[in-house]
């Protein structure tokens, strides 16, 4: 999203609580560990303040519920969403993938900037009373998931059935994986694969599809097909009650679809 639209938007959501605006406590991780995530996201306040307003935006419903829910959250990565949640009192479990195995993003790119030094020496200067596990490699974002200490079950997500039993969380959701999932004419079984498991509510955030594939007419026409689909899906006893659309640096495309029990 671009930068003007996610300051309009941060105008018209409730601020983040103060108790989220510190630091990762990551003193029991070298500088090598900490550097295999992007500099920007080892910065806590940043993602918790993207992960509070997509929630306030797309899921309120679970910042002011009184009910006890169970959520898990595909493709965490830093985990902010499953800490607003557990913060609100929520059951929370997240997934991932060792993808910087297969990726030339796990090259350790070091301390380049005087912010970067200036944030590792902050990252390094408390450690979290949750013990540091074995090194798993191509998982970058291992210190900060350990440090926090939540679950977070590592699996590829292209591969179905999950291993989660039917209906075993009220809420369901993954922001910006699907596409790396699958191919556009496998989504709806993704989709379907997240409604097996929901009790109330799946929510699905998109990226533009990566520019090669988009550049594929078969790609595109699957994406749209699919799209469209879940604009109009009502199936297992789901149907779709939000879908929004978008503008990134990519143009504007859908950006979230919203599918609730009936």
């Amino acid at each position: 999203m671009k930068a003007l639209r996610i300051k309009e938007r941060e105008e018209w959501t409730a601020p983040l609580p103060e108790h989220f605006k510190t630091h990762y406590q990551l003193g029991r991780y070298d500088e090598d560990r900490i550097g295999q995530v992007m500099w920007k996201y080892l910065v806590r306040s940043e993602n918790l303040k993207r992960a509070w307003m997509r929630i306030s935006h797309h899921l309120p419903e679970t910042l002011t519920t009184d009910e006890k829910l169970d959520i898990i959250e595909f493709s965490t990565a830093h985990g902010a969403m499953l800490e607003i949640w557990r913060d609100k009192g929520h059951n929370v479990v997240g997934t991932d993938y060792a993808w910087t195995a297969e990726s030339d993003l796990a090259v350790h790119k070091g301390v380049q900037r005087n912010w970067h030094k200036v944030l590792l020496a902050e990252l390094q200067a408390s450690e979290s009373n949750h013990k540091a596990d074995d090194v798993i490699l191509g998982w970058p974002y291992q210190p900060i998931i350990e440090s926090l200490g939540l679950d977070v079950r590592l699996f590829d997500g292209g591969k179905m059935p999950y291993p989660f039993e039917d209906k075993s969380f009220d809420v369901v959701c993954c922001y910006q994986a699907i596409e790396a999932y699958a191919t556009a004419d496998k989504w709806l079984d993704i989709v379907r694969e997240f409604c097996r498991m929901a009790r109330q509510t799946v929510v699905i955030g998109f990226n533009p599809l990566p520019i090669r594939r988009a550049d594929d007419p078969w790609e595109m026409e699957e994406a749209r097909k699919a799209w469209l689909e879940m604009q109009q899906f009502n199936e297992m006893g789901f149907r779709t009650t939000f879908f929004e659309i978008g503008e990134t640096r990519r143009g504007v495309h859908p950006i979230t679809c919203k599918i609730q029990a009936c």
